[in-house]
Order: structure tokens, then sequence, then C-alpha cells
């Protein structure tokens, strides 16, 4: 019987585009279900960094012997191997061939742009002029010019399988659409409260601090559909959270290095100035929320700066405290009080901070003394509380293998059915790798599932 296309794609973020155009690009005749009224999803809205290793553009940078060994060894260790090594393995081995794809259908990437993402001691992150935006219009360029067409405002809602158990069609509302193999990359579900409940708790428990910076249209479709085949879910309560007081909904992800961060108790826990990559694990790990500690001076200096616009400023902190958002006390006993710590613990960690500031040295956390360290001594003394709720991306979703083929259950394959993008969850683990370490996934496995697809409904073709 024939079919209507050969591959269908939900969802036409970075992933989905990827895929439709890898699929395109081996033969496959594709059409692409979006949701929304445009291309790009989340992934529009992204800075579109990437994640890769030996690539030409970090040889141009300098960075000349870094491999995928390196990469994978990192990304392992980082995450105490509590991810899948199969699908880790296969994204450091392509990472770089899949950038150097994308490099040449146009998106510039240019040395300069290239940096030490998360917490690597080697230049991996790649940054794209354009941002996420221009890598999303370059691969909806090229699949303007290939055998790719496209539905708008059409959300997947199901799958269809044949007698034998394999993909056979996609449903829309109340229309299906035919095809030989289902690629989903609908992204996460960041947008979605009762997923964020089931699947990352950590983010539900933020609650009205909590606003995910991606697309509203991020509401988790494609767990749902292949759930209903018996998939297998990977990844619970991983993802990203950014460390926010709380007092708007301004993405600001770093600490500026004159706050003295302590947890419930007011004991120093961490490097302010550690990672956005690991600052809300830290965090977390301290029982959800920790303050910044400052004092009147550090206050008054506190100008707009590359760090923050919107928080750190002194007169935005004054009015926090003039509203009762920040605890303001005129000594360290008092504030103590005031956010339920111990006194005795948060005027001892401030005296061996303030010590540590006159010798010019963090001694126990080794902050640079150029991230802009000073004492807390000048009445009154301020606690602004800090949680990490601001969700980036969503790391649970379908379990695949190393070819990007949904697993049931009982680690049989979905014959037909792949997955792709936010919408994987076998890849991330508690610590985000780095800049790029998201939007990488994208098209390195947007691009493989869009092969492998090509290949099976060949395949299936050929057997006919």
């Amino acid at each position: 019987m024939a079919r209507d296309y050969d591959v269908i794609v939900a969802g036409a973020g970075a992933a989905g585009l990827s895929a439709a155009l890898s699929a395109s690009l081996a033969g496959a005749s594709v059409l692409v279900m979006e949701a929304d009224k445009q291309v790009g999803g989340s992934s529009r809205l992204s800075g579109g960094h990437f994640y890769a290793a030996g690539t030409s553009v970090q040889r141009e940078a300098g960075v000349m012997n870094d491999t995928a060994d390196d990469m994978y060894e990192h990304y392992m260790t980082l995450n105490q191997w509590l991810v899948e090594p199969s699908v880790v393995r296969r994204y450091c081995d392509l990472s770089a061939p899949t950038f150097e794809w994308l490099k040449n259908l146009g998106v510039e990437f240019k040395p300069e742009g290239v940096y030490r993402s998360g917490v690597s001691s080697v230049p991996r992150g790649h940054r794209p002029e354009g941002a996420g935006e221009r890598i999303v219009e370059v691969l909806y360029g090229h699949c303007g010019n290939r055998n790719i067409d496209f539905v708008f405002n059409a959300r997947a809602s199901g799958l269809i399988t044949d007698d034998a158990g394999r993909i056979c069609g996609v449903r829309t509302g109340d229309d299906v659409a035919t095809c030989g193999a289902a690629i989903l990359s609908t992204g996460g579900f960041g947008a979605n409260k009762e997923l964020l409940g089931r699947h990352y708790p950590q983010a539900a428990k933020a609650d009205n601090w909590s606003w995910y910076i991606g697309s509203p249209f991020a509401q988790g479709d494609a767990l749902a559909m292949a759930e209903a085949l018996d998939a297998d879910i990977a990844g619970h309560d991983r993802g990203l959270l950014l460390v926010t007081p709380g007092f708007s909904r301004d993405l600001e992800v770093l600490l500026p290095g004159w706050l003295v961060m302590v947890n419930p108790s007011g004991r120093r826990f961490a490097n302010e100035a550690s990672p956005y990559t690991v600052l809300g694990g830290l965090i977390e790990k301290e029982g959800g929320h920790a303050f910044a500690v400052f004092d009147e001076a550090a206050r008054a200096a506190a100008k707009p700066s590359a760090i923050s616009r919107a928080y750190w400023v002194n007169d935005v902190l004054a009015k926090k405290a003039d509203e009762g958002r920040i605890a303001r006390a005129t000594s360290l006993v008092e504030l103590a009080k005031q956010i339920g710590a111990d006194p005795n613990v948060l005027e001892g960690t401030i005296a061996r901070y303030n010590a540590d500031c006159a010798r010019g040295v963090d001694s126990v956390y080794f902050k640079e003394p150029a991230s802009g360290m000073r004492p807390v001594l000048t009445p009154p003394f301020y606690a602004a509380e800090l949680r990490p709720a601001i969700i980036c991306w969503t790391g649970t979703g379908l379990r695949t293998d190393a070819d990007m083929r949904v697993l049931r259950r009982d680690e049989s394959v979905i014959k037909g059915l792949y997955a792709a993008g936010e919408t994987v969850g076998s890849l991330h683990g508690d610590r985000y790798i780095g800049g790029g370490g998201s939007y990488g996934p994208c098209v390195v496995f947007g691009k493989l599932a869009g092969e492998q697809a090509a290949v099976y409904t060949q395949n299936l073709q050929a057997r006919k």
C-alpha cells in the first residue's frame, strides 16, 4: 500500500529541521508537522552554541589536540557515568563531523567564538554568528530546496502502527498521514506544569519562582505518543535550572563576585562565581535554596554590569529590601535570625571571608579576587534568597539506542520510531556539560535520526 511520505518529523526546531534535511538528502520524502505557526521552537530563542571536540574552528582558535575520546571522558566523569554510555559516545564521535556539516551549510562560527563552556578546561563551546535563530534559518532554507513538505498549526497527537507493530502513520487531530518511519523532535516539556511535576520535581517545587525560557509549545507531546506504545522514559528529574533571586523574569545566569553565598544554616558552601552549569546543583544539595549576603557598601557600589542589569544593581536592591524581598538588618546576628540561620555560623563565616578579603585570596573556594571580592563590614547587612528556578531545558525524555531508535521498556526497538533533540532522555545527567550541550545534540541526533529513518524506509521498500 502506498504511503504519503517516507518519513514524518514531528517538531520543527533545530533537531526536527536537521532530521528533515538529512532524511531528504538520503533520498526520503519528508513531511514536517509543527504545532507553531513557524519553525524554530525553543531553538530559535537559544544562543545556538554547539558543544563539540576536534573541530576546524577549534584549530583556528589554537585548540589543536582535542578529540572525541577526551570529550567522552569528560562527559562521563562529570556525570559520574550516570548516563547512557553508548548515546554519549555517539554524540562525542559525531559532534565534530556534524558541526562541519552545519558550518558547510552556511552557519558561521568564528575562532573568537570558541570558549570554555561549563567546567571543562578545554574550549569546546562554539558560538554561532546570529545565535540559534540563524541556525534555524539556515536549516530551514536548505529544507526549502528539497522534497520536504511543512504543515504548521499541526500538533502531532498520536502514532499509528501496522499489524507487525511498525510505525505506519502519524495523527494530527482528526487527520492522519501515512509513513514508513516517524521522528519525534517535539522538544521538551518546560511549558507543561503537569509533566514538570511528574518528570522534573526539582523544577516543580520552585512553584511561583519558576518560569520557562523556551517556547510555549514545549508541551512534551512526544512522551504521551510514545508511551502509548510502551516506550521507555529516561532521565528522571534532569534538566537545567538557572539560579535567580526571583525579583523579575529576567535571564541573568551568573552571580557577581562581591556576594557571599551561604546555605540555610549560614555557612558558605561554594564559589559564588561557579559556572551556571553547576551552580543550581550546588544550591539544590543545600536544600534547594541559599542566600546572597552583602553589606551596604557593596549595595551602594552595585552598578549595572555584563553580569547583571536587572537584579544585582544598587537601586533595585534597595527597592527589594524596602519591599521585604531582601532581608535587611543592622547586625549579622539579626540578619541570621531573619533568614533562619545560626547567628554564630553566619558571623563565623563572614569573619573568615573578611579575613580572606584582607589577604586578597579566597583560601576556601578559590574565588578570584578580580571577580570583585569585597568584605562584609558596613551595616546595614542584606541577605537575598536564591533558588534554582529558571527552567532552561528539560532532560527527561524517550530512551533511545545510539541510532536514535526509541526503545520499549522491555529493551526492544519500536520499529520505525526515532527521536531527537530535547525529546531524548538518554543523554543528559545531573550536571549540564556546558554551553552548547543541549543545542549540539539537537543537530547531531537530528541529522543521525533523519539518516537512520531514511535507510529504514528504503529497506522496507526493498523487502516489498
